[in-house]
């Protein structure tokens, strides 16, 4: 087969096993794909290690040389992301010899969700220190380190955390989102994002029968505020369906001839509808209480909808004989 290979597993164990397996078939590094939590609420300090790491393989799944083969599990598959194309229009390229003023990288990565700081430690920081500008991008493994002349990046690189030497040098590296939602990534950026909620908190506001309403309607006027301040949302997530638009998953992010391989197919319908039941309790729970914006957007591909795209693709479904069960013919 030439295409490309994905393959489906029910929880992050299997998938685990299944990827260390197809690295010894194939002497490549294949990556997987999970789940991630979601951020619903406020939070002082949020990893984004997981986020941050489907980033770069949802990216590299898109791009021109996606890998040759993912391992991707059930809830990794229906869980909503970025779509395509906002991805891509978000990440940007630097070029060893190229030009661009420092401080537009410093605004890019601003836009981007990077957070600024003393020392990089981890993804998705950056840090200046006169013409050098450290940052630390989804999709590599280290930080990159660019040595500007004026407005020419003189030298790229990796480099250690620990010992701030450069490892390999680097020709160009692709920026990529330090987050999966982010607010300037809506039309007009994060002020035309404050309207909006503005704007929604209006309507919330005119349902005076429910409490919850009124709540939902604070909340909203609050964070409007707080993006018209320039701050930033710990928990932008509850607001994904309304900054990315359309609804996309992993499916769309895959080279269209990619073969799909089914590795326990009634395991990942059953562990499929379990995580879909997970986080619809927990939206209707906090839209009840007034911390979720009811109607802003669905979080999750439906379990049939999903079954609809992959009978599109070439798919193989394996199974024991005496437990098979298929989601489809």
């Amino acid at each position: 087969w030439d295409s490309r290979v994905c393959a489906v597993c029910p929880d992050d164990a299997a998938a685990e096993r299944f990827a260390r397996d197809l690295e010894a078939m194939i002497g490549e590094t294949v990556p997987v794909l999970t789940a991630r939590e979601f951020t619903f609420t406020p939070m002082d300090a949020v990893s984004r290690q997981e986020e941050q790491r489907r980033l770069g393989i949802l990216f590299a799944l898109s791009g021109e040389m996606p890998p040759k083969a993912v391992v991707c599990t059930a809830a990794g598959l229906l869980q909503r992301t970025i779509p395509v194309e906002r991805l891509r229009e978000a990440a940007f390229v630097l070029k060893s010899g190229g030009s661009c003023p420092i401080e537009e990288a410093e605004q890019r990565l601003l836009l981007c969700g990077f957070k600024r700081a003393d020392q990089v430690e981890g993804p998705g920081q950056f840090a200046r220190r006169g013409g050098i500008l450290d940052f630390f991008t989804p999709g590599y493994d280290a930080p990159i380190r660019c040595e500007f002349w004026g407005d020419d990046i003189d030298s790229m690189g990796l480099f250690d955390v620990d010992t701030q030497r450069r490892t390999e040098n680097l020709d160009r590296c692709v920026i990529l989102p330090a987050a999966e939602t982010l607010p300037s990534l809506y039309p007009g950026g994060a002020k035309a994002l404050a309207d909006k909620l503005a704007e929604m908190g209006d309507t919330f506001r005119k349902r005076r029968t429910r409490e919850a309403a009124q709540q939902t309607a604070q909340m909203l006027y609050e964070d409007a505020d707080k993006l018209r301040g320039g701050a930033m949302l710990s928990d932008a997530d509850r607001y994904m369906g309304v900054i990315c638009g359309e609804f996309a998953s992993a499916l769309d992010h895959l080279p269209e001839d990619t073969l799909l391989v089914l590795s326990q197919p009634g395991k990942i319908a059953e562990r499929a509808k379990a995580y879909l039941k997970q986080v619809g309790d927990d939206v209707k729970l906090l839209a009840r209480s007034g911390k979720l914006a009811a109607g802003a957007g669905d979080f999750t591909l439906p379990w049939e909808q999903c079954v609809m795209q992959l009978r599109e693709r070439p798919a193989v479904l394996c199974d024991a004989f005496t437990v098979g069960r298929y989601p489809m013919e």
